[in-house]
């Protein structure tokens, strides 16, 4: 059943040479292709380091960033993501290919290396050890990548719905349909029992996959299908084994200095893509700048009192008019180089409020969004007490929360689908005669098109509507 395309052949076996500018840099040494020899568990090991290599991260912070409305057209843009902001999109947009190859490239790499594992005997207990945690590792990398194409390609997150294809195994030169939804959920979540299972507590390493990580990614997953206990449940093992980062330490976070509440990461070094460049370039020119709407809704939240404001706002180069996305500059070195956060404990509050405010338990929704904003006032601010008087009114609350807490991590373009929401920006982020304003709920576009060279190799995969 889960068969692979011509296509997907040429992406994976050969790499994928895409021009999507966050394109992922591995070593040779790091390269998981056919002919490689895994002959020991050290083998396994360097192309467990390659499978990690291989994933973007920044290519959803970048699509979800200039699709929705937190950016806007900056003066020094030089076409650079020109086509999403202004939602020209088919199936030969360079993004849409690139998240696609990326993804699969990744799903290939884990299932070559569990494929390898079949062929070595680990010759001590250590060793079986090591297998054992790079198995689970592989898995939950597998299951993440399915989500994360499921997220995108999917039209909506119903059971019955065109989901993506799975891929299981090592497979050449086939063809392969489109799974459900349900059947993609169903495999990831399967896929994480079993990592979850084999991976040892007293691994904690946030480079890498860990139980903790992986109950962040199981409490993202139950909130995309409803299932809003197991939500709570995951997000709750979270919380606790992580706690948020205080006030003093936020903007730490993201600059690489800090680690509490980060609870799974990509490391980012020299030579490696910068996931700042997507704002703006390392000679100063700006691409897009955070957009007016944004802002507004950070003052509407109380921004002189919220340390999120310092992080979101690039504040030692303040300009109305030049308003330049801080959560990413690097250093003077690397301008623009930060590891990725995937998992913050932040984003845990926020499932965790959501799905009680879901569930009709509004106190229980509100103390999360309370907590979360008193430990983000700066010192000697207040944040005032939150209340709900409805699930609408919680759940709105809620969604502007996320806005501010995880702007600029890729989460945007998901809630607004989430939701049912279109995009609707302000009359300030679209002041050029091109740029559109709105998008309707349920625009075909708030799902990505299968790529154009998948079509044309694969007789049996379906397209999204209306591409």
């Amino acid at each position: 059943m889960k068969r692979i395309s011509r296509f997907l052949v040429v992406v994976l076996l050969m790499g994928f040479n895409y021009s999507c500018e966050d394109a992922y840099n591995i070593d040779p040494d790091d390269e998981i292709l056919e002919e490689n020899s895994f002959t020991n568990v050290d083998d396994l090991e360097r192309g467990m380091y390659g499978v990690y290599a291989g994933i973007s991260g920044s290519n959803i912070i970048q699509w979800s960033s200039r699709f929705t409305d937190d950016l806007r057209i900056a003066e020094t843009n030089r076409g650079q993501g020109i086509a999403v902001h202004r939602w020209s999109i088919n199936p030969g947009t360079n993004e849409v290919v690139g998240l696609w190859g990326n993804m699969y490239n990744v799903i290939a790499r884990a299932n070559r290396l569990m494929d390898a594992m079949e062929n070595i005997n680990p010759i001590n207990e250590d060793e079986e050890a090591t297998m054992q945690r790079i198995k689970a590792e592989c898995l939950a990398i597998r299951a993440m990548e399915h989500f994360d194409l499921l997220r995108l390609f999917a039209q909506d997150y119903e059971n019955a719905s065109l989901g993506v294809p799975i891929i299981d195994g090592v497979y050449v030169y086939e063809q392969f349909p489109r799974n459900t939804v349900g059947e993609v959920f169903a495999f990831i979540n399967a896929d994480l029992t079993e990592a979850y299972n084999m991976l040892s507590a007293t691994y904690t390493d946030n480079t890498r996959f860990t139980k903790t990580g992986i109950n962040a990614l199981r409490a993202r997953i139950a909130l995309y299908q409803k299932d809003y206990a197991s939500a709570i449940s995951y997000a709750t093992q979270v919380i606790n084994a992580a706690p948020l980062a205080t006030s003093a330490e936020f903007q730490g976070v993201f600059t690489d200095q800090v680690e509490t509440e980060v609870v799974f990461k990509l490391g980012r070094t020299s030579g490696d893509g910068a996931v700042g460049t997507i704002f703006t370039d390392t000679n100063g020119d700006v691409f897009f700048n955070l957009s007016y709407d944004l802002l507004d809704h950070m003052f509407a939240s109380g921004w002189t009192n919220d340390i999120r404001t310092f992080v979101n706002i690039d504040v030692a180069n303040f300009d109305e008019s030049n308003l330049m996305v801080g959560k990413y500059l690097g250093t003077s070195a690397n301008y623009g180089l930060n590891d990725i956060k995937l998992f913050r404990t932040g984003e845990q509050y926020l499932i965790r409020a959501e799905a009680y405010a879901r569930t009709g338990s509004l106190d229980l929704a509100a103390q999360d969004v309370e907590t979360l904003r008193n430990t983000r006032v700066v010192p000697g601010g207040s944040m005032g007490v939150v209340s709900y008087s409805s699930e609408s009114n919680a759940l709105n609350d809620i969604l502007g929360e996320r806005r501010f807490e995880l702007a600029y991590e890729g989460h945007r373009f998901f809630d607004l689908k989430r939701f049912g929401l279109g995009v609707n920006r302000g009359a300030d982020d679209c002041a050029e005669a091109a740029d559109p304003c709105s998008m309707d709920a349920g625009d075909y576009r708030l799902a990505l098109p299968i790529p154009s060279d998948e079509i044309f190799a694969n007789d049996v995969i379906q397209q999204n509507a209306q591409y």
